[in-house]
C-alpha cells in the first residue's frame, strides 16, 4: 500500500556525514499503516518520548543489523523509546518478513521511498533519532553489521533519557 505523507515543513537536509549536520527539528509527517487503516503522526509519537526512525529495507546488510536494533528497542522500551522502521518493500512482502523476523517495534511500508525524499536520505539504512519535543539528536547513515551504529545510537538515547548506556553490541577487542 502507498504511504501517505503530509508535510508541513520543508524537507530536511541530510548530507550523509552523520551527527554534525543533523537538522534542528523533525518534519511534520503523518504515516499510514501498510493496510491503510491507521495513521501515525510522527509529532504525536515524539511528544511521548524519543523516537528512532529507521529508514531501511530487507537487504542482507539491514537484515543482519536488525538484531541490534531489536536489542536497542528492548533496552530502552520501558524508558519511552519508540522505534519506527520504515521499509522500502511493498506491504504484502514486508508482512511475511516482519513475522519471520519477529519485529517487535512499529514497522511501515514505503515502497516509493516518499519518506526517504522527505528526509533527503542518501544511505540505506538511515537512522534518525528524534528527542521528545521534535529535536533531531542524531542521524546515523549506513549499515554496520557488527552493531556499531546501534551502539552509537544507544549512547545518544541514554543521554537524552538520562539513563545508563545499554550495551547493544560487543565492544571490539
Amino acid at each position: 500500500m502507498r504511504m501517505l505523507l503530509t508535510l508541513a515543513l520543508a524537507a530536511l537536509l541530510l548530507t550523509g556525514t552523520g551527527r554534525a549536520d543533523a537538522p534542528k527539528t523533525a518534519p511534520k509527517v503523518v504515516l499510514q499503516s501498510p493496510d491503510g487503516k491507521k495513521s501515525y503522526d510522527l509529532e504525536k509519537l515524539f511528544e511521548k518520548g524519543p523516537v528512532l526512525v529507521r529508514l531501511t529495507c530487507a537487504c542482507s546488510g539491514c537484515d543482519k543489523e536488525l538484531t541490534y536494533f531489536q536489542k536497542l528497542q528492548e533496552a530502552y522500551n520501558t524508558k519511552g523509546l519508540q522505534t519506527v522502521a520504515v521499509f522500502r518493500e511493498k506491504a504484502e512482502a514486508l508482512e511475511s518478513y516482519a513475522v519471520k523476523k519477529q519485529i517487535r517495534f512499529m514497522w511501515l511500508s514505503d515502497p516509493k521511498g516518499d519518506l526517504w525524499k522527505t528526509f533527503d536520505a542518501k544511505a540505506m539504512p538511515t537512522n534518525i533519532l528524534i528527542a521528545k519535543g521534535g529535536r533531531v539528536v542524531s542521524i546515523v547513515p549506513g549499515c554496520t553489521i557488527d552493531g556499531k551504529n546501534a551502539q552509537a545510537l544507544s549512547a545518544d538515547i541514554a543521554k537524552i533519557l538520562k539513563v545508563p548506556v545499554a550495551q547493544i553490541a560487543e565492544p571490539k577487542k
